[in-house]
This record gives C-alpha cells, sequence and structure tokens, in this order.
C-alpha cells in the first residue's frame, strides 16, 4: 500500500514538472513569435507612417503607395493589423489613398470573402476592416451580421455600418434591435445618426414599430441628427405614444431638436395630467431647447410637489438666458436658489 502510493506520488511529480516545463516551453515560444512579428513589422509600419504624413500634407504619396503595395507577404501581414486601426484614424486624401493601397494589395477581397467564415473572429475582424475602409459594396453582407449568433459579431457590425453612412443600412439596423437578444440601443442610435440625412424617413417610419425599443431607437437617432424637419412627428409620439420610456425619449429628441416648434408640444406634457416622470424630462428639454419664451411656463413649476419636476425646471431656467435667471431670482424656492448657486460657479 505504501509503494503504491510512493509510486503515485512520483507519478504526479513528474506530471507536475513537464507541465511546469511546457508552460516554460510556451510562454518562451510566445515571446519568441511576438518579438520576430515586431521585427517584421516595424519597417512597414515606418513606411505607413510616412505615407499618411505625406499624404496628409497634399504632398505626392504615389512613391511610398508603391512601396506598401509592393512590400513582401511576410512584413505585411506581421504589420496589417496596425495599418487597419490607422485607417479609422485618418481621414480625407490620406484615407482616400490608403485604402487604395489594401484594394492593389487584395485586401477587401479576402475581408469580404471573410465575412461569412467559420470563425466568429474571422468575421469580427473582416466587418471591422470593411467598416474602416468604408467599403460601401460591403453594406449588404455587413447587414447580413447583424442576425450573427455571436454579439461581438452584431457589435463589429453595427459599428461598421455607421461608419460606412449608407442610409440602406437604417431599416436592417432598426430590425436588428427587434431580435430576442438586440445590440444595445445606444450603439444602434450612434450608428443610425451616422447615416445622414437620407436615412431620416426610415428613422421617421420606426416612430410607428410595434416595438418600443425600436421607436426609443429611432428617436435617440433623430436626436443626435438634430433634424428640426421632423419636430411635428416627434410632438405626436409625445402626445400620443402608449409607452412611457418612448415619450420620455421623444421629449429629450424634441429638446435636442430645438427651435420654436419643439416648444408648445414640450410645454404641454408640463401639465399636472402626465406622469411626472415625463413632465421631469420635458421640463429638462425645455431648457435644452434653446428656444425664446419658456421661462414662464418652466417658472410656474418651481414649487411643484414632485420633487424632480421642480429640480429640472429650476436647472431648465438657469439655462435658459436671461429671462431664465431672472426668473429664478424672483423665486423662493430652495430650488431656484440651488440653480442660481450653480449659475454662479458656471456648472451645468
Amino acid at each position: 500500500m505504501v509503494e503504491v502510493a510512493t509510486d503515485a506520488i512520483v507519478v504526479l511529480a513528474v506530471v507536475v514538472l513537464a507541465l511546469s516545463v511546457l508552460i516554460v516551453i510556451v510562454r518562451a515560444t510566445r515571446r519568441l513569435l511576438h518579438r520576430r512579428r515586431a521585427r517584421l513589422a516595424e519597417r512597414p509600419r515606418l513606411a505607413l507612417l510616412e505615407f499618411v504624413a505625406e499624404a496628409g500634407a497634399d504632398d505626392d504619396a504615389t512613391p511610398q503607395a508603391d512601396e506598401l503595395v509592393a512590400m513582401p507577404r511576410r512584413e505585411w501581414r506581421a504589420a496589417e493589423p496596425g495599418a487597419i486601426a490607422l485607417l479609422g484614424k485618418v481621414r480625407g486624401e490620406a484615407h482616400t489613398m490608403l485604402v487604395d493601397v489594401f484594394a492593389r494589395r487584395g485586401l477587401i477581397t479576402e475581408e469580404l470573402a471573410d465575412l461569412t467564415h467559420r470563425s466568429r473572429v474571422r468575421r469580427a475582424r473582416a466587418a471591422e476592416a470593411l467598416g474602416n475602409l468604408e467599403h460601401r459594396p460591403a453594406v449588404p453582407a455587413l447587414c447580413a451580421l447583424l442576425d450573427d449568433p455571436h454579439a461581438e459579431v452584431r457589435l463589429v457590425a453595427v459599428r461598421a455600418l455607421g461608419r460606412i453612412g449608407d442610409p440602406a443600412a437604417a431599416v436592417p439596423l432598426l430590425d436588428s434591435l427587434a431580435r430576442a437578444d438586440p445590440t444595445p440601443s445606444q450603439l444602434v442610435a450612434q450608428s443610425l445618426a451616422q447615416l445622414g440625412p437620407d436615412a431620416e424617413p426610415a428613422l421617421s417610419s420606426a416612430l410607428d414599430h410595434p416595438e418600443a425599443r425600436v421607436r426609443v431607437t429611432a428617436l435617440d437617432a433623430l436626436g443626435l441628427v438634430g433634424s428640426a424637419a421632423l419636430v411635428e412627428p416627434v410632438a405626436r409620439v409625445l402626445e400620443h405614444d402608449p409607452s412611457l420610456d418612448v415619450r420620455r425619449a421623444a421629449a429629450n429628441t424634441l429638446g435636442r431638436m430645438g427651435g420654436r416648434a419643439a416648444v408648445p408640444p414640450l410645454v404641454v406634457a408640463l401639465g399636472a395630467d402626465h406622469p411626472d416622470p415625463l413632465r421631469a424630462v420635458a421640463a429638462r428639454a425645455l431648457g435644452e431647447a434653446g428656444a425664446a419664451g419658456v421661462a414662464d411656463a418652466l417658472a410656474g413649476l418651481l414649487d411643484d410637489p414632485a420633487y424632480r419636476v421642480a429640480h429640472e425646471a429650476a436647472h431648465a431656467l438657469r439655462r435658459a438666458g436671461p429671462a431664465g435667471l431672472a426668473a429664478l431670482r424672483g423665486a423662493a424656492s430652495p430650488h431656484a436658489a440651488e440653480a442660481l448657486a450653480a449659475a454662479e460657479v458656471g456648472g451645468r
């Protein structure tokens, strides 16, 4: 029995030793490969930086572009991740010429093929690259990735579609919010806002979508765009939508849109017959709208029994210009005193 236990201990010790040696070998190999890749990437990295500097300075960067295209594949592959990341940071002529380098090296064709690769890492990497390349022909395939079974792939596809800026992606982006495990709505709203004015019809239509999450996201995107032309449909949502969350989003959007047309529906939403959470958001939105004539409506809320409503009204008056500050100075409300103190120290 003792001999068996001794043999087991010896075997266990040998296994532990073997595993320790294996771990050391793996770590050493990784460090070696990392240093090797760093050495390979050094020349193309410097060539890339020189190329971007020349293109950004409106100098003739054609020789540098030709050098990048002719670079050996091993060296280019080592520097390719950094080059793709660089695409997302440069603009103008430098971006256009760098995209041309990638196209001449065949990267666009490779990344388009990888959008359907069995590896989710390859799909996500391809989506990111094509987004940074702003390659519009990739939009249908990227929209298909909005239904990818892996959340990380869907996230990258949403960002890529926003970066490309094709309004054809608006409806697929909105529809992606109706799935059981949707992409974060804030990310979708940001991408929708990047699609430009041509996406506004799709956003306006989404205000009637049966899913409240879709309506809220469409409103958030409209708020980011700030199109005053859509004040009327947003005001209808504020008045009639059955969801309190959607109505609050509509009030926020009207505040971001601003202008005189946004004021009347927000003033109506201040009424005591509306839920207090909506009234508080409407008060804040009036302060953000930047329109004249809101001071009287807000001043009447400084003594409102709902704390949040009175608080938001006071700070909205602080942002409403001289008329708002005058209303605060003439009120005995503690909320008014708090807002005036914040105004004195330059807070918002």
